[in-house]
């Protein structure tokens, strides 16, 4: 005779499929980000495919004269600047069919979609807006605007308003007096303290590090504020302190580069090339740097083809948007080379990327690729993940005369038909044309590769 346990085991065995299954109605959302940073970005309507400003660079000249001299007649100088409003897009549909079964468990699937949709697009964009690089997609079939990553840079030459450096490159474990560094860097731009008309922008890991510092040193410790949005932040030194998603790259790595090299087709000198790869990945953030390669090269029109698998295991199972090259002659030294898009002209995946020494291409066939070639940037380094991942802490105005977000359609949504060959679909769209515009660089800054030790 079986025992009670086991007659009932044996019973709810037999009957397993007539029990029906409860499924709990509450969604759990099991993606999410900090992306706030689009909440306190000033914005502006536009009605054009490009956003163009002016601005001066410098004021008529003044001295001292003789009595009754005259001094040359002096101008200001002003120029223009330009940058490329871009649309941003994505597109879902649920069926009708889907809509009327799951109503009675999640009620309006079509519109949680639309939510869903919306969401992902204001990550994407908080991405871009920090990641993104307009030259190295702009022939490409996702073109994107620039972002902090490039706008932001420790450049040491060019002309007129460009010709500063806004970038400190720490390499070492966070301490407070890096923050003090970097407010002292844009007012010596500036000429203007930073205060409350600014932000500063880091990751979560990065400002549990901030808090760990205030710790010892209360008397740095300011209230909270509350931001646009019904963000309330704390501050350092009246600077709200802003959170996002998007700057840390935690444990993630580039995946294998290997490397060969052709005797024409290039402009590269004999000599042995180091190089690291990383990516940027979509609604993420750029990923930690590969492993240093190496190259020989002979003769003086040699090329380096850097080739790869795309990186996986990202979170959320993300893919790349843009691969960033670092390269150099020594060992362990490797600066920003070019930045290329994560997909060539015909919108195939990259999986190799040709140094000809001038410029960078994408995959072998037809070298067609879209490129983002920056020239050696010395202030821009690759970072290393893990533990002591190395992270950014951008310095940003919230003033609409030195940062604004233009958009002509901002986060639209639109209906979409059904079609002959998909008639029980109901299809949408959700679209927003924008750009992030820093019409001031000068007036930003930037900590690079700073690690978060907790």
């Amino acid at each position: 005779m079986p025992t009670e346990l086991e007659e009932a085991i044996t019973t709810a065995g037999a009957v397993s499929p007539l029990i029906p299954k409860s499924i709990d109605p509450l969604l759990l959302e099991y993606q999410r980000r900090y992306s706030p940073l689009l909440a306190v970005i000033p914005t502006r309507a536009w009605n054009s495919t490009q956003y163009f400003f002016n601005r001066r660079v410098s004021r008529p000249d003044s001295g001292g004269v003789v009595d009754g001299g005259a001094r040359p007649i002096g101008n200001s100088t002003y120029e223009q600047a330009v940058f490329n409003i871009r649309l941003f897009q994505a597109v879902g549909a649920v069926t009708g069919f889907a809509q009327a079964v799951t109503r009675d468990v999640v009620g309006d699937l079509r519109q949680i979609e639309l939510d869903g949709t919306v969401t992902s697009m204001l990550y994407t964009l908080e991405n871009s807006f920090i990641w993104g690089s307009d030259g190295a997609t702009a022939n490409g079939q996702y073109p994107i605007c620039s972002g902090l990553d490039y706008l932001v840079s420790n450049w040491t030459a060019g002309a007129g308003s460009n010709n500063y450096v806004n970038a400190i490159d720490v390499n070492s474990s966070f301490s407070l007096h890096y923050l003090d560094q970097l407010i002292d860097l844009v007012d010596t731009n500036a000429a203007m303290l930073p205060g409350s008309n600014f932000m500063l922008v880091m990751s979560p890991r990065m400002a549990s590090a901030v808090s760990q510092a205030f710790v010892a040193q209360q008397r740095f410790t300011a209230p909270t504020t509350a931001l646009g949005g019904g963000l309330n932040v704390p501050t350092y030194r009246d600077i709200p302190i802003i959170r996002s998603s998007f700057l840390s790259p935690r444990t993630n790595t580039m995946s294998t580069v290997a490397t060969a090299t052709a005797t024409t087709g290039g402009s590269l000198a004999a000599a042995t090339y180091y190089y690291k790869v990383s990516a940027v990945v979509a609604r993420f953030g750029e990923i930690g740097a590969s492993t240093e390669v190496s190259q020989v090269t002979t003769g003086t029109t040699s090329t380096v083809t850097l080739s790869f698998s795309t990186p996986t295991g990202l979170p959320d199972g993300a893919s790349p948007i843009l691969y960033k090259v670092y390269r150099s002659t020594s060992t362990g030294t490797e600066s920003l080379l070019g930045t290329v898009d994560a997909f060539d002209t015909t919108g195939t995946a990259v999986t190799s990327i040709i140094d000809i020494g001038s410029n960078l291409l994408t995959n072998s066939s037809g070298n067609t690729g879209a490129t983002g070639y920056q020239g050696t940037n010395t202030g821009a380094l690759p970072r290393s993940s893990g533990n002591a991942a190395q992270e950014d802490i951008y310095l940003v105005p919230r003033d609409p005369n030195f940062l604004v977000r233009p958009y002509v359609r901002d986060m639209q949504i639109l209906p979409l038909a059904p079609t002959v060959t998909s008639p029980d679909s109901l299809p949408f769209a959700v679209l927003t044309d924008s750009t992030l515009a820093v019409r001031a660089p000068k007036y930003v800054g930037r900590l690079s590769r700073v690690a978060a030790a907790l």
